[in-house]
Order: C-alpha cells, then structure tokens, then sequence
C-alpha cells in the first residue's frame, strides 16, 4: 500500500461496480479504487472511453472488467450486473447536463432525456446491483449534487433530476439498512472537467468569464479536482464510513454553507 492510500480505506479483496466509469469523475474513481486494491467492473455506454481504462495504473485483467450498457437501457443494465456477479460496492455515477434556459424555453424532450439518465439510470443501477451486493458490508454511492439541494435558475432539469437522486438515495437507504447494506450520496459542487465546461461555456484550461465569477463565489475560490470526489466516494464505500447511511454528502467547496 503505497503513501497515497490508507489502511482505513481497504478494498483488498472487494469487487466494486461503477456505472459511468468513463466519464471524469468515473475514471477518476476507477483509478482510486484500484490504488487501494479494488477489483473494479467498470459499466459505461462509450466503448472506447471503456477501453481507455485500461492503461490506468493498477489496471489489468484480473482487476478491471469492462461492460458497455446505456443506464437507460434496462435489459442491458440487467446484463451487465448479471455478468459483473456478487460485489461489494456500486457506484452510481452517470449523468448528463443541458444548455442553461429558462423553464418557459426548455424543451420537454430535454427534461425528459435528463431525467431518463439521471434519475432512471440511477433507479436502474440500484434495482438490479442491490441484489448482487454483500450482506451485510455492501455499499452505495449515487451521485446527486449540490444541484440537488440548491436551486439554481436556468436548470431546472438537472436540479429536478439531482432531487430525485437525493430521494431514491433516501428510500433505498431505509429499505436496505436491515441488511447491512448502506446507501449515500455524494453532492459535489463544480469540478474541472467537460461538463462545467459545457455548462460555463469554458474551454479546457480556459475558463470562461461565467466560470471565474462562479469561482468567486466559492468559499474556496476554485472548482474542485476529480480526485477530491475519487477520495470522498472511496470513503462512502469503505469499512471506514460503516455507520454512514442515508446521507449526502457536499463536497463542494462551502457552496452548501452560503
């Protein structure tokens, strides 16, 4: 175990499945869960993105397996929790964001598309990896946002969905509880990475005039690092965290505490 692991946060032994591990904060997490010893089953819709993971430090075929399914595809998410088999941890990570507009100019189809992945990708990932998970000991991390606790003008899908993510985290925590199976969230604020991009009209490494004065308005005067989220989410899966259920939990810079 190298300096950057602790022995609090041990996945030695554990089979853990993240859905949407290709995006930023998914591979971000693959490879955290890897450096503290995980067997990881990584489910996301682009296969080359998949593929990508493989050149991650720790990664090989003994410790990552791949699986291409939509979360909106349900007979493809059954599949893939069939074939990933019994685990110790499920990640709930996919998502998607839209172009900021108010509710009078948002298209239906738009809020339907954004609940579809947020909401039902999440409900699915819980419906058919719940019962693949070890009792007691199992873990769930969905991940919401400090979207889902604030409002926020001109997304109001996406603040839609990430409430809901907040309320099936709940359910599914008191529903799971007696069986020694905890269920969280994780709220983060904006971190680097495509999607503030694509809501801040950035550029990599360029943040827009939008995203330098969001940044002011953080405690902590910057966006937050995957890594940060990697960290929190291995925590909520660990041995370490064993009496946290039904939580959510910001990680957000202070943007919760305004």
């Amino acid at each position: 175990m190298d300096k950057n692991t602790s022995p609090l946060v041990d996945f030695t032994d554990r089979h853990i499945a993240i859905v949407g591990a290709a995006g930023d904060i998914g591979t971000a997490i693959v490879d955290v869960l890897l450096a503290h010893g995980a067997r990881v089953t990584a489910i996301d819709r682009d296969p080359d993105l998949l593929d990508a993971l493989k050149d991650l430090p720790g990664a090989s075929d003994k410790t990552l397996a791949t699986h291409v399914a939509d979360v909106t595809d349900e007979s493809r998410m059954a599949d893939a929790f069939a074939a990933a088999g019994p685990i110790d941890g499920l990640v709930n990570g996919a998502g998607i964001e839209h172009r900021p507009l108010p509710i009078t100019e948002l298209e239906t189809a738009v809020l339907r598309k954004v609940m579809d992945v947020n909401v039902t990708g999440v409900f699915l990932g819980m419906k058919y990896g719940l019962p693949m998970l070890r009792k007691p000991g199992g873990a769930v991390v969905n991940f919401s946002s400090t979207a889902g606790i604030k409002g926020s003008g001109k997304m109001s899908a996406y603040v839609a969905s990430k409430h809901a993510v907040i309320g099936l985290t709940r359910c599914a925590a008191i529903e799971s509880g007696p069986d020694g199976i905890r269920v969280n969230a994780i709220c983060p604020g904006p971190i680097e990475g495509r999607m503030i991009d694509a809501i801040m009209g950035s550029k990599p490494g360029a943040p827009s005039p939008t995203a330098k004065a969001r940044m002011e308005v953080i405690p902590s005067r910057r966006f937050g690092e995957r890594t940060e989220i990697a960290n929190v989410t291995a925590f909520l899966l660990s041995d370490a965290a064993g009496y946290v259920n039904g939580a959510c939990y910001s990680v957000d810079g202070g943007i919760s505490a305004i």
